[in-house]
C-alpha cells in the first residue's frame, strides 16, 4: 500500500491520498515513514494531510508528533508547514502543545514575516484550550497588530481572537486595535476575531455596544464562516444583555430557517434570549 501512496504523493493527489487515509487509519504510519524517504514537496503533502487528519483523529497522529517535527533537521525549508500542521494537530491536548511551544516559539521569532504568521496562527490555536501555555508569546501577538503588512496584523488578530474566546482578560486592553483590524480583514479569515467580540462582549457588554451593527452586518455576509461566527458572538452576548442584540434579532429570526444546521441552531439560541 505504502508503494501506492508514494506515487500519489509524487503526482500530488493528495486528495486521494486523505481519502485513503480516513478508509484506512494505519496508513498514518506509512505517511510518516515516507516523511524521511520523499522530497519536499511530498514532505509538505503529508505534513498538510496528518495535520488535518490529526484534527478529526488525533490519537492516532500524537505518536507521531516527534517525527513530524523531526524532519527539520534535515529540510529547515518546511518550518513553515510543521508550523501549521501541529497548529491543526496538538491544539486538543496539553501535553503534546507543551512539547512543539518551544519550537513554535523560535518559529514566532524568526526574521521571515511568512513563518511568524504560520507560528502565530499555530500558537492562537493552541492558546483557545491552554492560555498558560502561550503567555510568554501574548505581548508579541499585540506587536503584530501595529504592523504595517496587512496579512500581519489579520494574523495577530486571529490568533489574539482565539485565545480570547477562552481567555477574554487577555485580549480586554486590544480591543481598540482588534476592531481596526477586524474593518479591513478578509471575511474568510475574521472568524477568530468575530468569535472574540462574543467572548468580550458576555464578560464586557458595554465595551462591544457600539460594535454590535458591524455584528449584525456579518449576518449577511457571502461568506459562511462569517455568518456562523456572527450569529455565535451576538448570541454569547445576548445571554447577559439580550437588548444589546435586539437590532438583530429580525435577521437572526430569519437564520433561524438558514439550511445550514450549525446557522440554524444559534440562530435559534440567538433570539431566545431575546424573548
Amino acid at each position: 500500500m505504502s508503494v501506492e501512496i508514494e506515487n500519489l504523493l509524487k503526482e500530488r493527489r493528495y486528495g486521494a491520498v486523505t481519502d485513503r487515509l480516513y478508509e484506512d487509519p494505519s496508513l498514518v504510519e506509512d505517511l510518516v515513514a515516507l516523511l524521511e524517504t520523499v522530497d519536499s514537496n511530498a514532505q509538505v503533502g503529508i505534513l498538510t494531510i496528518l495535520g488535518r487528519y490529526g484534527f478529526d483523529h488525533p490519537e492516532l497522529v500524537y505518536p507521531h508528533v516527534g517525527a513530524m517535527m523531526r524532519v527539520l533537521d534535515k529540510n529547515s525549508a518546511l518550518k513553515s508547514d510543521v508550523a501549521c500542521a501541529m497548529g491543526n494537530l496538538v491544539f486538543t491536548s496539553r501535553e503534546k502543545s507543551g512539547e512543539v511551544m518551544p519550537m513554535l516559539a523560535e518559529l514566532f521569532h524568526d526574521e521571515d514575516s511568512f513563518l511568524r504568521q504560520d507560528a502565530a496562527a499555530a500558537i492562537g490555536n493552541i492558546g483557545f484550550n491552554f492560555p498558560e501555555l502561550v503567555e510568554a508569546e501574548i505581548e508579541g501577538l499585540k506587536t503584530m497588530l501595529d504592523s504595517d503588512d496587512e496579512d500581519e496584523r489579520e494574523t495577530g488578530a486571529q490568533a489574539l481572537g482565539k485565545i480570547g474566546i477562552n481567555s477574554p482578560e487577555v485580549i480586554k486592553d486590544s480591543f481598540p486595535k482588534l476592531v481596526k483590524v477586524l474593518e479591513h480583514a478578509k471575511e474568510a479569515s475574521c472568524g477568530g476575531i468575530i468569535s472574540a467580540f462574543g467572548a468580550l462582549g458576555y464578560n464586557y457588554p458595554e465595551m462591544v455596544r457600539e460594535q454590535i451593527p458591524r455584528l449584525e452586518g456579518y449576518l449577511h455576509s457571502s461568506n459562511q464562516v462569517a455568518v456562523k461566527n456572527a450569529v455565535m458572538a451576538l448570541g454569547i452576548i445576548g445571554m447577559t444583555q439580550p437588548d444589546l442584540i435586539e437590532p438583530a434579532v429580525p435577521e437572526l429570526r430569519k437564520l433561524a430557517k438558514d439550511p445550514d444546521r450549525e446557522i440554524r441552531l444559534n440562530a435559534m439560541v440567538a433570539i431566545s434570549k431575546s424573548e
